[in-house]
């Protein structure tokens, strides 16, 4: 999501991450590296093979929630945003097209 809505493009996701700190609200971004730190327990076990940290349904859940959220966020509001500012313009155009026909 980050590459694809940010248009951030880095060889590691930590990279990703930092440079969208100034294009996001403060929470948001923390909560998404916060995701990103859980996933580094099980991406770089290699560290300490013998920890092993369980992801409570409840943790899982919030990580979900984040997902969705994001979705909404980034792509339903943008969407929803741009179907709005088209009906503007083209009521405009509308309201225009009847002032010429009335002016003639």
């Amino acid at each position: 999501m980050i590459r694809d809505f940010w248009e951030v493009r880095k060889g590691r996701l930590v990279d990703e991450i930092e440079a969208i700190a100034d294009k996001t609200d403060k929470l948001t971004w923390e909560a998404i590296d916060a995701v990103r730190k859980i996933g580094n327990i099980g991406a770089h076990m290699e560290k300490d093979i013998n920890l092993i940290l369980e992801v409570d349904p409840a943790e899982a859940a919030l990580m979900i929630e984040l997902i969705e959220s994001l979705l909404k966020d980034w792509y339903v509001a943008r969407h929803d945003r741009q179907e709005h500012l088209a009906a503007l313009r083209k009521a405009a155009g509308s309201k225009a097209e009847q002032k010429r026909g009335n002016a003639t």
